[in-house]
């Protein structure tokens, strides 16, 4: 989608620690196990990060957690294996585990759901560590730009004026207008931190 650099007017910047990731992945018999499952997992929401990968006969999540919380990945795995006939964990999230998900759903005829990529290096990225999003004058998000942890610590920045704009000059699309525009920052507490484009 092109994106008209005169529409955007607000830069929103918003930086999300890292945490334990793991992935879940359940084999339900019907839609009332499948709904059970969610409830399992949308009652964590509170405490955990969590994004559904899959729908179907496989449903699967990951789950990302702060090291204080980091029991509930255990408890999490018990609950499940003592619940479901079919279940398997990895204590972590990456392309391969990705790819035996996205495997699995073709094998069960289940729905892969899409998650976000980097913005920067292209890796799956179910909890960008930074999300970027330019919006028009009624506040109306035109463009969400997600990064990794990984390419977030690489953008070379002593401020955060630099440090977006670090982000969105090595991104793989390119954002018209950014470049030479004045970013002012505007109060916000402190997350997320919004900056207005000004020409």
């Amino acid at each position: 989608m092109s994106v008209n650099e005169n529409s955007l007017t607000e830069v929103i910047v918003d930086q999300r620690p890292e945490g334990l990731r793991a992935v879940y992945l359940v084999e339900v018999s019907d839609a009332q196990e499948a709904r059970t499952l969610s409830k399992l997992f949308t009652d964590l929401e509170a405490r955990v990060q969590i994004r559904q990968l899959s729908t179907g006969k496989l449903v699967s999540y990951a789950v990302q957690v702060h090291d204080s919380e980091s029991s509930i990945l255990g408890e999490m795995e018990r609950q499940l294996k003592g619940n479901y006939g079919f279940v398997i964990t990895q204590r972590s999230f990456d392309e391969i585990i990705y790819r035996i998900v996205a495997d699995l759903c073709a094998d069960t005829s289940s729905k892969l759901l899409p998650i976000p990529r980097c913005c920067i290096c292209g890796r799956t990225e179910p909890f960008p560590s930074v999300i970027v999003n330019l919006s028009d004058e009624q506040g109306q998000v035109r463009l969400r730009r997600d990064y990794c942890a990984s390419c977030a610590a690489s953008a070379t920045a002593t401020t955060n004026k630099e440090f977006v704009r670090s982000l969105l000059a090595s991104d793989g699309k390119h954002i018209r207008g950014i470049e030479g525009a004045q970013l002012v920052r505007r109060r916000s507490g402190n997350r997320p931190i919004r900056f207005k484009i000004s020409r």
